[in-house]
């Protein structure tokens, strides 16, 4: 049913296609594209062929909308895959964050955490440090 239905949507986007290429301008005459002839211009005379292939262009786009739909719907109906089923999941981050979170130790919520306390270093040398030089 889904190959007819593609099938059916082919031939009508080629109408459509058609349809539209076919239709004229404002300035354009009809008797250009029939040969000047006067049998052909009967049919598509200035108001009947404005009429005729406006008509055509919309039920051939309608056609067109109604049988997408059906065609989505059908599809998705028919696969509950995805192209990402079989896709492995990121491992880690790709920055030291990562290896910083792993190093911090949790607490859990609710207990209060010791502040460390500051102190000094012990300084043997009395000299102050020199700055390095580059």
């Amino acid at each position: 049913m889904i190959t007819t239905l593609i099938v059916v949507h082919v031939v009508i986007c080629i109408l459509l296609i058609v349809t539209v290429l076919l239709q004229f301008g404002k300035g354009a005459e009809a008797g250009a594209i029939m040969g000047g002839g006067g049998a052909s211009q009967a049919v598509f005379s200035s108001s009947a062929k404005g009429n005729f292939m406006t008509k055509l262009t919309t039920a051939l786009a309608i056609g067109f909308m109604v049988n997408s739909i059906i065609l989505t719907t059908l599809k998705s109906r028919e696969s509950r895959s995805s192209l990402f089923d079989n896709e492995a999941p990121v491992a880690a981050p790709l920055n030291s964050d990562a290896e910083n979170l792993k190093a911090k130790p949790t607490t859990p919520p609710g207990e209060a955490t010791a502040a460390p306390t500051a102190t000094a270093p012990a300084t043997t040398d009395p000299k102050p440090a020199q700055p390095v030089q580059q």
